[in-house]
Parts: C-alpha cells; structure tokens; sequence
C-alpha cells in the first residue's frame, strides 16, 4: 500500500510502548494543505500506529534508497 501526502511540514517517531504480548510505535506527520472555504492554510495531522511481537522491528532505521 502506497501512501502519499503533500506539504509535510514535521514527523514525528514517537517512543516504544510496550505492553503484555506486543509492542506498539506511531508516526505522525504533519503537513499544511489550502482551504479554500477559510483562504488560507490549514495543518493536519495523521497518524500511522503499528504493532509487532518482536522489539527488534521497532529500531528505527533510514534508508539513503
């Protein structure tokens, strides 16, 4: 699945949490997009929340790809 969003303006990795069973870490990316009915911009925020049982899988790492 392929996500695309314009304008982004900020993300953010926020910590593990751990809990009985599994881990959960979320993404949440900012980004500014024009109202037309306001004129003028507007923030939105989306947030991406995954799970896992391995803690491993929650390292972060870049790719230069």
């Amino acid at each position: 699945m392929d996500l695309n969003i314009h304008n982004v303006v900020k993300i953010e990795v926020k910590p593990r949490t751990d809990l009985l069973g599994f881990s959960t870490r979320n993404l949440v990316i900012h980004s500014k997009e024009y109202n037309w009915e306001l004129q003028d911009y507007i923030t939105n925020r989306f947030t991406i929340t995954t799970f896992f049982d391995d803690k491993d899988i929650a390292k972060l790492s870049y790719s230069k790809e």
